[in-house]
């Protein structure tokens, strides 16, 4: 009987610690180094989480590698982000044929309309990180899709963050012409010994493929 407490002990700590991993990675960067000798595309490909695997297939999919390596700052969606997108196609493609239908995976890698602007709406080639860049204000870029975008820094009254400090706390914002607003949950991560990308990680609500110019949202 002590031996079966025991190992119900061990493994409800596994569980626990596993979950908040988790949930580390999913609100905030906190379980991530601010700076990697790895590129970007190493970086996400390698994540513990396997948070950006389905990115990584669109990416080679599209040849995108050396691109988005050269670029100044990359916000990458994640897993969640493009299966909301997965989701909204389905809905589409539904009350499109009128029967009951799925936009998968595949399907989008096999969708002509898949092209580089994809990817590339979420790259810029200037640096910018959230400490040391972004302003309250925002600034606005073009995309190496072409959408204009703007960047801010948005301070959060969310009291949790205020537990241990008086300072401001901010977010990253990642938005098209002020209308789609995306916050960053993973922030300022530079690659290559700081010669990289910065690399920014969007939040799990995102939907995929929404900052480019035909985009509406």
């Amino acid at each position: 009987m002590n031996k079966i407490l025991k190992y119900s002990i061990i493994l409800l700590m596994v569980v626990f610690a596993f979950n908040a991993c988790q949930d580390d990675y999913l609100t905030d960067g906190g379980v991530c180094e601010s700076e990697t000798s790895l590129t970007v595309y190493d970086y996400l490909n390698t994540n513990r989480y396997h948070m950006f695997d389905s990115l990584i297939v669109i990416i080679d999919s599209l040849k995108l590698k050396d691109t988005i390596n050269s670029t100044g700052t990359f916000f990458a969606p994640n897993d969640y982000n493009i299966k909301l997108y997965l989701d909204v196609k389905t809905t589409e493609l539904k009350a499109l044929v009128g029967i009951d239908t799925v936009y998968s995976f595949n399907s989008l890698l096999k969708d002509p309309a898949l092209a580089s602007d994809f990817i590339l709406q979420y790259a810029l080639k200037d640096k910018i990180t959230l400490q040391d860049d972004a302003t309250i204000a925002g600034i606005e870029y073009t995309n190496l899709a072409g959408s204009v975008i703007t960047v801010k820094k948005i301070k959060t009254d969310d009291e949790a963050y205020y537990q241990y400090t008086d300072d401001p706390v901010y977010f990253l914002y990642y938005c098209k012409e002020g209308k789609e607003k995306e916050r960053c949950q993973t922030t300022d991560i530079v690659t290559q010994n700081g010669n990289g990308t910065v690399l920014h990680a969007l939040n799990n609500g995102h939907i995929f493929n929404r900052f480019t110019v035909e985009s509406g949202d």
